[in-house]
């Protein structure tokens, strides 16, 4: 009777194992699954890294190139008096090229020529430092 027993014992711990076994191959099957997913998104996103390094550099180009045309601009307009140059800037603006900000710095003298992001900083340095409040 206790070898019947154990060997009914021996056949359930058997059975258990097989099927231990079994899952443990599912997950090990579902892990290379996920891994070679992981490894995909980790491709895709040093791609699009990569892109926006790319777009990065290509904006702060195009930012240079804005900064010189509205440094000419500002310069015909406001100490050579061309007046070209003005009715060029007042149409860039009537046609939605030049928005306030650009159009102010085309025409006044009194304003520097800076890219609006380059002032962000500093206006958020002399928020931090007021203390009136």
């Amino acid at each position: 009777m206790a070898i019947k027993d154990f060997e009914h014992s021996a056949f359930e711990i058997e059975k258990e194992n097989r099927s231990l076994k079994y899952e443990i191959e599912l997950k090990d099957n579902e892990i290379g699954n996920l891994k070679s997913k992981l490894s995909a998104k980790d491709k895709i996103i040093d791609k699009l890294q990569s892109e926006k390094e790319k777009l990065k550099q290509e904006l702060q180009k195009f930012k240079g190139f804005w900064h010189s045309i509205m440094s000419h601009f500002h310069k015909r307009i406001c100490y050579d008096k061309d007046n070209n140059y003005k009715l060029v800037s007042d149409d860039l603006y009537k046609n939605g090229i030049f928005d306030n900000n650009d159009n102010e710095i085309a025409n006044n003298i009194a304003r520097k020529v800076t890219i609006p992001n380059e002032n962000k900083p500093n206006k958020n340095k002399k928020k931090n430092n007021d203390t009136r409040f």
